[in-house]
């Protein structure tokens, strides 16, 4: 037989298994032997915890601080939405963002509640509103003509068809401020999908895929309540450098959703405008004997000095044009008569 080792091999080897250097058959198994001179083994390798490489990096608050920002201008957003939709003057409150896996997310939320999906294109796949039920049957009420501040008992009461519609709209409203919220990032188009009763039917995710989770409280006085906003971590994966410096929103409340609805039918409004020349006092004897013909001698000669009403309110001080002397001048002079 060929010889495999040298003899300086074996002696070497020897050597090793003298000073305890080299395993034997007596180590136990996941053991290993002990350094010379010293008395503590090392450590077991089942004493070190196993890492999910599946998991993202992001496992708490302030990773992402423009996420962050993005996330709570929604809540002023959300807040002129039911100003604008519903008339009352709510309190909406950002508590933060979390991530947690799906599976989590659907043990958690609050039920009964209002629950629907909803898609925010071109960002990977499904994201979920979440009403808290006492908010959601106190939007309805408000909506339907009520005050909305009367508690009403939910347990075991479902969502009419008519009252699944009303809060489908009001998510794709809410959907809406959503766009605006993200527009300093990327071009949202957002989409309503479907509403759902139980939330174990949802199909967002899979269930140990992680979920980034925004909750908001609002406090319609005397009631109060949490709406849920949901989305898959891996829908900002692309955006995750862009998100992790702050981002700048549109402070401009003439971009809020309140103001955008409000000012489009306010032009559209037609209002009483007097442009008057001259205010001439005259007795009741005086307005009687007027003829047609007559000349009422006004105190300001031309157009100099005329002043522009307003639903009977002056609003502004001008200069008249040439070519509608004639024309204002009698008509005031008439209008005037008739009004004294």
């Amino acid at each position: 037989m060929a010889q495999v080792l040298s003899q300086d091999e074996i002696d070497a080897l020897l050597g090793g298994i003298a000073t305890q250097q080299v395993a034997t058959a007596e180590t136990a198994p996941g053991e290993w032997p002990t350094e010379p001179g010293s008395s503590t083994p090392p450590a077991r390798t089942s004493e070190f915890k196993p890492y999910d490489f599946t998991r993202s990096d992001i496992s708490s608050r302030g990773r992402l601080p423009g996420l962050e920002v993005i996330l709570n201008d929604f809540s002023r957003r959300l807040q002129s939405l039911f100003a604008s939709q519903l008339g009352k003057s709510v309190d909406v409150t950002y508590d933060g963002m979390e991530v947690v896996a799906y599976g989590t997310l659907i043990q958690s939320l609050p039920l009964p509640g209002s629950i629907h999906v909803v898609r925010l294109e071109p960002l990977r796949g499904m994201g979920m509103m979440v009403m808290e039920a006492r908010i959601a049957f106190a939007m309805i009420e408000l909506f339907f003509g009520g005050t909305g501040s009367k508690a009403m008992k939910v347990e075991g009461r479902d969502f009419t068809t008519i009252e699944n519609s009303f809060l489908g709209k009001f998510v794709a409203h809410m959907l809406k401020g959503m766009e605006e919220s993200w527009q300093s990032v990327i071009a949202l188009k957002t989409r309503y999908v479907r509403a759902e009763q139980n939330p174990y039917l949802l199909n967002v995710a899979s269930t140990a895929d992680p979920m980034i989770l925004a909750t908001y409280t609002v406090n319609m006085s005397p009631i109060s309540g949490s709406i849920i906003f949901a989305l898959p971590l891996a829908a900002i994966e692309e955006l995750r450098n862009q998100l992790k410096v702050s981002v700048l929103v549109d402070d401009n409340p003439d971009n809020l959703g309140l103001f955008k609805r409000a000012r489009q039918p306010l032009l559209g409004v037609e209002v009483d405008v007097r442009a008057v020349v001259d205010v001439v006092n005259m007795s009741l004897g005086e307005i009687m004997s007027l003829r047609a013909g007559d000349v009422i001698q006004l105190n300001v000669a031309g157009l100099d000095d005329v002043e522009l009403w307003v639903e009977g309110k002056r609003k502004f001080i001008g200069k008249g044009a040439q070519q509608t002397v004639t024309r204002c001048s009698s008509t005031r002079a008439r209008a005037s008569s008739h009004d004294t």
